[in-house]
């Protein structure tokens, strides 16, 4: 009765992770709770498709049920976990036999299809989203990670497999680049 007490949402991912080990249901539960829409929405900056993102994400969490010994205690599950999805959308892109022409013909459509807009806000949003669609891989992921996933350099690195200083001066280029084609949206006075 004490153990059932035990799982709570506070609970770290980790000790939840080491529950669901030993066949505890609702300690996987929370974790797909509190991960699937910020890995769906990860992997969707990698894939551009939102079906696809839910279900590869979707195929991570059916791995990690079915071999749920596969996580060493010794790392950090987020971590863990953000990588195993990484890679998973690394090898869906790889599989596609065009890629580069696929994500230009991604990027005419979104512009084709884009309603007319009012607000400024969507209109920044618009152009960010058809920028990502420029950017590469590496670049979009880190994108991701950092600003929509609010990691840390250190954790970033961790699951892209770049080295730390190089994710720093990734993200200083890349927030060059977007400034520059931002311009419009900037507010000076």
């Amino acid at each position: 009765m004490a153990e059932k007490m035990q799982i709570t949402e506070q609970a770290s991912d980790e000790y939840l992770m080491a529950l669901a080990t030993q066949g505890r249901r609702s300690a996987f539960e929370i974790l797909y709770d509190r991960y699937f829409r910020k890995l769906t929405w990860y992997a969707y900056g990698m894939l551009r498709d939102v079906q696809r993102s839910e279900d590869l994400v979707q195929d991570v969490f059916c791995v990690i049920i079915d071999k749920p010994e596969s996580f060493d205690p010794s790392k950090t599950f987020s971590t863990w976990i953000y990588t195993l999805v990484g890679n998973r959308c690394r090898n869906e892109l790889r599989n596609v036999a065009n890629r580069s022409a696929l994500m230009k013909e991604q990027v005419m459509e979104e512009v084709s299809e884009q309603p007319a807009v009012n607000s400024d806000r969507q209109r920044l949003r618009q152009k960010i989203d058809l920028l990502l669609g420029t950017l590469t891989e590496k670049e979009r992921q880190i994108y991701q990670l950092r600003f929509e996933q609010d990691l840390k350099v250190r954790e970033i690195a961790v699951i892209t497999g770049i080295p730390e200083g190089s994710v720093k001066s990734g993200i200083f280029y890349l927030l060059q680049k977007l400034s520059h084609h931002l311009k419009e949206f900037s507010y000076a006075k």
